[in-house]
């Protein structure tokens, strides 16, 4: 087996494959996130175009946009401004309240009153925000719903759903028209049962609650987080490449440091070819050679020596 292919094995190996689930999994959940974020940008960039080109634009009759009192409102035609010559119901059981409604951060009611218009039809209109008494549990005083013939023009919204809880005197939880018929007696034939309105103006102009914010036609960060999430899913594949890589070259580092230690040390200078052959040829043993300590006797005579020496 050659080192690039026992390389390759080890790269291919256990480590690998759990490093590749991993990517997978990572980046198939930020590519999902990123499309999530995007789909919730499509649909802010939708309602915001339906606001733009129906919130401030001229009014049309109601059957213009609801050709059945049933059906329900169309998402193309929110926000239309719509005239309805008619009359308020001005009887106290009439005037219902809607909880739980916000302005300016502060929570208060919606003023919900049926409007009866001229060819029979009944719109359930909110007037505005009312805010609450100083229980919290009732709203505050609110102007009085006016009397007579006159022109609402409201902006159509779709029905909220129902919201199935206790309800208190002359308050609703949401605006669903089927539960607020049966709450006041309304014929369900004539009654709008698919929208209601958000009063825009009266003619003549009468006193109302606070007047109801314009929408937020803002996009939001949906697009820029889509993108985010895209590039997050990016970084899993490249630290799985950036880490086989340095994996690789460690592998090919440690091949070539085993390598270079099998080589051996460097061979030894020849020896003198002359010397080398005497040594081969004496076989006698070797003593080791001791020194001698000298005796007194040696002493002495070396002593009587030196002086019979001229």
């Amino acid at each position: 087996m050659t080192s690039r292919s026992s390389r390759l094995r080890s790269l291919l190996g256990r480590e690998t494959l759990l490093g590749l689930v991993a990517v997978l999994v990572l980046g198939g959940v930020c590519v999902a996130l990123g499309f999530w974020q995007f789909g919730r940008y499509e649909d802010r960039r939708d309602a915001a175009a339906v606001v733009e080109a129906n919130y401030a634009a001229a009014p049309v009759p109601l059957e213009t946009v609801l050709s059945d009192p049933a059906e329900p409102l169309a998402s193309q035609d929110d926000w239309t401004p719509v005239a309805l010559d008619g009359s308020y119901c001005t009887e106290a059981d009439c005037v219902l309240y809607v909880r739980n409604r916000q302005l300016s951060g502060e929570v208060g009611f919606w003023q919900l009153v049926p409007f009866r218009s001229e060819d029979g039809a009944t719109v359930l209109v909110v007037r505005g925000w009312v805010p609450q008494a100083d229980d919290g549990s009732v709203p505050a005083d609110a102007p009085a719903v006016p009397a007579g013939e006159l022109t609402a023009t409201v902006r159509m919204r779709p029905a909220e759903p129902l919201l199935d809880r206790e309800l208190p005197t002359g308050q609703v939880h949401s605006v669903h028209p089927p539960q607020i018929a049966a709450l006041l007696g309304l014929p369900p034939s004539s009654l709008v049962t698919g929208a209601y309105g958000e009063l825009a103006d009266e003619e003549p102009s009468a006193a109302r609650p606070a007047a109801l914010p314009a929408p937020d036609t803002s996009l939001g960060p949906h697009l820029s987080y889509a993108f985010q999430w895209w590039i997050f899913a990016l970084f899993f594949p490249g630290a799985l490449v950036f880490n086989l890589r340095q994996r690789y070259q460690d592998l090919a580092a440690g091949e070539q440091d085993a390598a270079s230690a099998g080589a051996g040390p460097l061979p030894a200078p020849a020896a003198d070819p002359a010397a080398t052959a005497a040594e081969t040829t004496d076989l006698r043993p070797r003593r080791a050679v001791r020194a001698r300590r000298r005796g007194h006797d040696e002493e002495e005579e070396d002593a009587l020596i030196d002086r019979q020496a001229p």
